[in-house]
């Protein structure tokens, strides 16, 4: 019965390595879709911005200082928005960094009892040979000596 416990331990800690394994790519996945999602409104905030500045500049060509305003206030906000962008970034390192220390204190947790597992399992099965063994009378000593016997009797 032990050794069913142990083997069911064992699984048990293999499929918990597994999860920790499959939350990790979880993880990346939606760290990645953040990020992803975070470029690409910054990348249309900007286009929006640069046909905004087109059309003014169409309204009024001759307007130089009105434009020139305009576009540093778009390069601000682009300015802006690169560092939010980064800092967002920055962030999701920061939070990989943390749940990856997290997902390898799982998976060698789980390894640890994967392996103390294996070694129950083992020693039960040593222990079951070793007993059918001694059972069988093949580990007593008697065949040994049977053997000497019947070399001793031949010339």
């Amino acid at each position: 019965m032990a050794g069913n416990d142990a083997a069911g331990k064992f699984f048990e800690a293999l499929n918990e390595s597994s999860d920790a394994l499959i939350d990790a790519v979880r993880a990346a996945n939606d760290r990645g879709h953040r990020v992803s999602t975070a470029l690409i409104e910054s990348a249309q905030e900007g286009q929006r911005e640069a046909v905004e500045l087109a059309r003014k500049w169409i309204g009024a060509p001759f307007d130089m200082a009105g434009f020139y305003s305009t576009l540093v206030e778009s390069a601000t906000k682009a300015q802006g928005r690169a560092l939010d962008v980064t800092r967002q970034w920055f962030g999701e390192l920061a939070d990989a960094q943390k749940e990856t220390r997290e997902i390898l204190q799982r998976v060698v947790t789980a390894n640890r009892a994967a392996n103390e597992a294996t070694a129950d399992v083992a020693r039960g099965v040593f222990n079951r040979a070793s007993e059918a063994v001694q059972s069988s009378g093949i580990g007593d000593g008697r065949r040994a000596s049977r053997t000497a016997e019947v070399t001793a009797e031949q010339p």
